[in-house]
């Protein structure tokens, strides 16, 4: 350990980037001015669920990663605001991530939509041998979903960490998973 910043035997480190925050920020200000809707609804059908397989592969671990999506502004809409934990194992560490961010599909009706999120993830190391680490890292997502039929799509998601709170650390997930629309039929 030097100065406070904590190294993982992988080399497992980070810093965050306030041209990020920036961006994010404004693909926020973007769908809400684009949106059609102007009150928030709680109704099933703005609501989707996921359950991605993930690989951490800066710290090297497996598991699952299950997510619910809200779009507060319109069912159909681009803007998703994503909550999200897993447990994931490796051969040195159980990591427990607990999320909470964005993600904004651009052609939100198109059969394969690109999408970008960004948010903060409070991240439980449980390091074999070792005391417990509590991280908190900003993400970001660059992702890509296929629809397979009308309330599920197929998505691939590259999600790079830095850890600026409680350790310096940089991260790198990836996860391949379904995504279907509630409620369900």
């Amino acid at each position: 350990m030097v100065a406070g910043v904590r190294f993982f035997p992988t080399g497992a480190s980070s810093a965050g980037d306030f041209g990020v925050a920036v961006f994010s920020f404004l693909i926020v200000l973007t769908s809400i001015a684009s949106s059609s809707a102007t009150a928030a609804s709680l109704d099933a059908e703005h609501f989707s669920a996921g359950l991605p397989v993930e690989v951490d592969l800066v710290g090297l671990a497996f598991g699952l990663h299950p997510e619910l999506l809200w779009r507060p502004f319109d069912p159909e809409g681009a803007f998703h605001l994503r909550a999200a934990t897993g447990v994931m194992v490796g051969p040195e560490l159980t990591l427990v991530p607990v999320s909470l961010g964005f993600r904004e599909v651009f052609l939100p009706t198109r059969t394969v939509r690109p999408g970008l999120g960004f948010g903060l993830q409070l991240q439980n190391f449980f390091p074999y041998g070792h005391e417990h680490i509590l991280r908190l890292d900003q993400y970001m997502e660059i992702t890509v979903d296929v629809r397979v039929r009308d309330d599920m799509r197929v998505g691939l998601e590259l999600s790079p960490e830095f850890g600026w709170l409680g350790g310096f650390g940089l991260g790198m997930a990836t996860r391949v998973g379904v995504q279907v629309d509630l409620p369900l039929h």
